[in-house]
């Protein structure tokens, strides 16, 4: 009996030593905070640790030959302009314009004749070699005049001669300049889009015979510069004129020159002719004499006559000559 009662109380002691640790372990997850700071705990090293990563990367850059189109206008910032290239630059002409033509090309020293005279303008007398070419439609009618790139206006004007004008810049040291124009539609300052109507096309007093067309100028560096060469070709003046056949090749100019001078040679040979044919008429016939001197074959009484022919002709000769040499 009393080692079954040991037992017992062996027994119950362990179990009240072990029972303060079991509920000293659930007491611990059993807080209300414990899994929150464990949580919290997890996302401040997750954080710190995609920190270092992204001071470890490299700069994010984009492809430029990844870029896709872009929806809409480009609208120029404040920042200065792109560098415009041959490729930037669009013709000036907008809705209306479709079958515009150079009617007037630019002006080049080392052009042809022919050429050169396609591209000056003739203002009281005088003739100006053009510094642009003229766009124009058979009709006369005026269309819409588009900037050809983007950039800033940098000066709207009235001009005497040239009637209203617009100059824009394009950054880069080009310029464009547009004259002939009626109602401009943008002022100095103004960012323009590269194919944005600015006006339509007008008439001005320097270039009368044009009528109603579009003066274009580029210029690079303040000096003008041959559209032609930096935006797409069109059939220059010259070319149309000359697939037109209005202009004088150099063979017909050769062709030209030869008939006048047969046509010379026979004035020649038909004076000559004349000459023959006087001498033959006046019945007179000449001999030469031994020392080559001419001869008369006159009949006495035909001599009798020239003389007295001569004699009634001398007054009538001095009264229409008197006066240029002051007999009176």
């Amino acid at each position: 009996m009393n080692n079954n009662e040991n037992k017992n109380n062996n027994n119950q002691e362990e179990t009240k030593g072990t029972t303060p640790q079991n509920s000293g372990g659930k007491s611990i997850f059993g807080k209300r905070w414990t899994f929150p700071v464990i949580y919290l705990a997890a996302s401040v090293l997750i954080v710190g640790l995609m920190y270092s990563q992204s001071k470890d990367a490299e700069d994010y850059s984009m492809d430029p030959s990844n870029q896709g189109p872009i929806a809409g206008p480009s609208v120029p910032g404040d920042s200065p302009s792109a560098p415009v290239t041959s490729t930037n630059f669009v013709w000036p002409v907008g809705e209306g314009g479709e079958d515009a033509v150079i009617s007037l090309d630019f002006y080049r020293e080392d052009a042809s004749e022919d050429e050169r005279s396609m591209a000056v303008i003739a203002y009281e007398k005088t003739f100006t070699p053009n510094q642009g070419v003229n766009l124009g439609l058979a009709n006369d009618a005026s269309f819409t005049v588009i900037a050809a790139e983007k950039g800033t206006v940098l000066d709207v004007k009235e001009d005497p001669l040239m009637g209203w004008t617009v100059e824009i810049d394009h950054g880069n040291g080009y310029t464009t300049y547009y004259a002939s124009l009626s109602g401009v539609e943008v002022k100095k300052g103004d960012k323009v889009m590269q194919s944005q109507p600015i006006a339509k096309t007008g008439n001005n007093k320097f270039e009368v015979a044009e009528k109603n067309h579009l003066h274009f100028e580029v210029r690079k560096q303040g000096a003008a510069v041959d559209p032609q060469s930096l935006l797409p070709k069109k059939p220059s003046a010259y070319e149309q004129a000359k697939a037109a056949g209005k202009l004088k090749t150099e063979d017909a100019s050769e062709t030209s020159t030869k008939p006048e001078e047969k046509k010379d040679g026979a004035a020649a040979g038909t004076s000559q002719e004349t000459n023959k044919d006087a001498n033959k008429d006046s019945g007179k016939q000449e001999e030469k004499t031994p020392d080559g001197a001419a001869k008369s074959t006159d009949t006495p009484a035909e001599k009798d006559a020239a003389t007295d022919a001569d004699k009634k002709e001398a007054p009538s000769m001095i009264e229409s000559n008197g006066p240029d040499h002051g007999v009176n």
